[in-house]
């Protein structure tokens, strides 16, 4: 019951999240904030565990959101009509470079934050940041069809 009533408030706020009149910067916090939620229910840290596996996974997060622009940004000169055929190639080899280092980044984290949780928490970590995601998804696509 708990966790129902947890997605039912949850719901609400990603669709204000989605409101793209409220500025980004406000509705990538309300977002943000909603998956921090999710996670703490979800995972129920101990007291112990709390500021430890925070402080691994907001630092976590943060490079990951660094290395999906630099990749982001890589691609868009990749598929580019004005580039070159070189630098098209270029930058193509440069996503891989940049999507190895994805995964490097995902092992190095999983390591320092399986030293603050269990694998049972972190495996249910991975299926939360999943469902996050889908949910999130579902929602935009909502948007998007109104």
């Amino acid at each position: 019951m708990k966790k129902i009533v947890f997605i039912l408030l949850l719901l609400p706020m990603l669709s204000i999240a989605q409101n793209r009149q409220g500025g980004g910067g406000g509705r990538m916090q309300k977002i943000h904030s909603a998956k921090i939620g999710m996670i703490t229910e979800r995972l129920n840290l101990t007291p112990e565990q709390a500021p430890q596996f925070w402080a691994v996974y907001n630092e976590y997060e943060n490079k990951k959101i660094e290395l999906k622009k630099n990749i982001r940004r890589t691609m868009e000169d990749a598929v580019s009509l004005a580039a070159t055929d070189d630098k098209i190639l270029a930058a193509q080899k440069q996503v891989i470079t940049l999507r190895r280092k994805e995964l490097d980044l995902e092992e190095e984290y999983m390591n320092k934050i399986l030293r603050t949780i269990t694998p049972r928490q972190f495996s249910e970590l991975k299926r939360t940041e999943a469902n996050f995601n889908k949910m999130l998804l579902e929602k935009l696509n909502e948007k998007a069809d109104n």
